[in-house]
C-alpha cells in the first residue's frame, strides 16, 4: 500500500471549489487538474476509452478504463471532522480496489475508480450546484452522496433530474426517501429510528425512568429524529416535560437546558450535530443538569468530540449503525477489523459508522459494476435496488424505498475502559452507566 504521503499526491485541491480528486492510485492517472476547480479527463472517451451512457467511463494513462465516481461532502465548515471521515474511507478504498487491479465488471471490461470530491459547505445551494456541474461539464454518471439530510434532499433531486444513481451514507431524514425517487440510495437508518433504542435502553434499567426532555436544532434530520422519538415515547408511560427546537447557528443552549434542569426531567435527548453536542456537554455542568442519562444524537461518538470535550463527555451517549468490533466479510479489506486497522494506520484515528458507511458506498458502486453486462446509469441503479451483499458495513441490501435496513446501537463514553456499546445486550461491550452520576460526585 501507498504511505501516507504517497496516497496525497493524488489529491487534487483546487481554490475556491474546493475540489479534491482522486485518480489513478495505482500509479495511473485518469485524468488531472488544471488547478482551477475543474477535473480534466474525468469522463468522456480518451485514448481509446469507451464512453458509455454519458460518458463516466475514460481511459487512464495504462490503458485501463476508469470509471468516475462524484459528489460533494462537508470538507469545511461545523461539520468537517464528520466529512472528513467520509472521504478518507472514499479514498482508501478506492486505493485498495485500484492497487488490487481495479474493478472487473460485468461487460468484461476491467476499470480503475476516480473520484471527484468537492467542499460544499454543508450548503443545499452548493451542493446541489457541485452535482449539476458534475454531470454537465465533468461527465459523471456515478454520484457519491453529500452529508446531513439538509443538503441531502435537494442533492438527491438533482440526482433524479438526471437519472444518475446516487449512493449516499450521510442523509437519514425519512424525507429524503418520501419522495418517490428511484435514484437514491441510503445506508443510514432513517433518523426517526435513531432514539428508539436509547428509549429503550434506559427502560430497561432496574430505576425507570418517568420523565424526558427533547432538545432537538431545527434541521430537517434533527426534526425527524425528534418526531420519531415522539412516536417512540407515545408507547411508553414516559412523560415529555421539555421539548424545545432551537436554530442550527446557536452557540448556547443555557437557556434549554435550564428548562431541562427546573423540570427536573430523567432522560434527555438532544437531537442535534456535533457541534451541539460539544455545547451541549459543557453546558451540562455550568448549568447544573443532573440526569440519568443523556444523549447526542450525531456526533458525539467522535474521539474529536471527546477531545474537545474531556472529562464532561464522560457518561454520555450516542447511537450507531455500525460496531466497531463487528466481524463481517469484505471483500476489498478481507473483514472489518482488516478495516479499522486500515483507517487507523493511514488517517491516526479509529473509524465510526461514519467511515464503514463510506466505505459500504463505494462498495455498492462496485457491486454494480461487477454485475451488469453494460455498465450505464440505468443498470447500475437496477441492480443496486435488488443487490444483496457483504461489507465492513454489514450486509447491505435496500428495501423499495431505497433504505438500508437497520436499527441502533447505543454507545456510551465510559470513564473507563472509554466508548462501549451499553445496549441491546446481545452485542454489549459493558452495562450502561445508569444513572450517570451527578456533576457533585464526579
Amino acid at each position: 500500500m501507498a504511505d501516507k504521503q504517497n496516497r496525497r499526491t493524488f489529491l487534487r485541491v483546487a481554490g475556491s471549489t474546493g475540489a479534491v480528486g482522486l485518480a489513478g492510485l495505482a500509479g495511473c492517472s485518469g485524468g488531472g487538474g488544471n488547478g482551477d476547480g475543474e477535473s480534466t479527463d474525468s469522463g468522456g472517451s480518451t485514448d481509446g476509452g469507451e464512453s458509455t451512457d454519458g460518458g463516466t467511463t475514460g481511459s487512464a494513462d495504462s490503458g485501463m478504463d476508469t470509471i468516475t465516481l462524484g459528489g460533494s461532502m462537508s470538507l469545511t465548515g461545523d461539520n468537517a471532522d464528520l466529512g472528513q471521515l467520509y472521504k478518507d474511507a472514499y479514498e482508501l478504498t478506492i486505493q485498495r480496489i485500484n492497487d488490487n487491479g481495479g474493478v472487473e465488471a460485468g461487460d468484461g471490461n476491467t476499470y480503475e475508480l476516480e473520484m471527484i470530491l468537492r467542499d460544499d459547505g454543508t450548503d443545499a445551494s452548493t451542493s446541489k450546484s457541485i452535482y449539476q456541474e458534475l454531470i454537465d461539464r465533468e461527465n459523471v454518471d456515478y454520484l457519491l452522496g453529500p452529508y446531513s439530510s439538509t443538503v441531502t434532499l435537494p442533492a438527491s433531486a438533482v440526482a433524479a433530474q438526471n437519472q444518475k444513481p446516487m449512493v449516499e451514507g450521510g442523509g437519514a431524514s425519512p424525507e429524503i426517501f418520501a419522495q418517490g425517487n428511484e435514484w437514491i440510495f441510503g445506508l443510514l437508518p432513517t433518523a426517526n429510528k435513531y432514539a428508539k433504542s436509547y428509549i429503550d435502553m434506559c427502560l430497561a434499567q432496574d430505576e425507570t425512568p418517568e420523565s424526558i426532555a427533547i432538545l432537538a436544532e431545527d434541521g430537517t434530520f434533527s426534526q425527524s429524529t425528534a418526531e420519531g422519538a415522539r412516536n417512540k415515547i407515545e408507547q411508553t408511560d414516559l412523560e415529555l416535560v421539555v421539548d424545545q427546537t432551537f436554530p442550527s447557528g446557536t452557540s448556547d443552549l443555557s437557556t434549554n437546558l435550564g428548562r431541562v434542569r427546573d423540570a427536573g426531567a430523567d432522560v434527555l435527548l438532544l437531537c442535534a450535530h456535533q457541534k451541539h453536542n460539544i455545547i451541549l456537554a459543557n453546558q451540562m455542568e455550568s448549568q447544573g443538569v443532573n440526569v440519568d442519562a443523556a444523549m447526542g444524537t450525531v456526533g458525539s461518538l467522535n474521539e474529536s468530540f471527546k477531545n474537545e470535550v474531556g472529562a464532561n463527555g464522560d457518561y454520555i451517549y450516542g447511537p450507531s449503525s455500525w460496531a466497531v468490533n463487528a466481524d463481517f466479510e469484505d471483500p476489498v479489506y478481507g473483514a472489518t477489523g482488516d478495516f479499522v486497522s486500515a483507517i487507523e494506520e493511514n488517517y491516526d484515528y479509529t473509524p465510526d459508522y461514519h467511515s464503514a458507511a463510506g466505505e459500504a458506498v463505494i462498495m455498492t458502486f462496485v457491486d454494480a459494476f461487477e454485475n451488469v453486462s453494460e455498465v450505464t446509469p440505468t443498470a447500475v441503479r437496477d441492480h443496486i435496488r435488488q443487490a444483496e451483499f457483504s461489507t465492513v458495513y454489514g450486509t447491505v441490501s435496500f428495501d423499495d424505498t431505497g433504505v438500508i435496513n437497520k436499527n441502533m446501537l447505543v454507545y456510551q463514553w465510559q470513564p473507563d475502559p472509554g466508548l462501549q456499546i451499553t445496549y441491546p445486550e446481545n452485542v454489549a461491550q459493558s452495562d450502561p452507566i445508569y444513572p450517570m452520576p451527578d456533576w457533585s460526585e464526579r
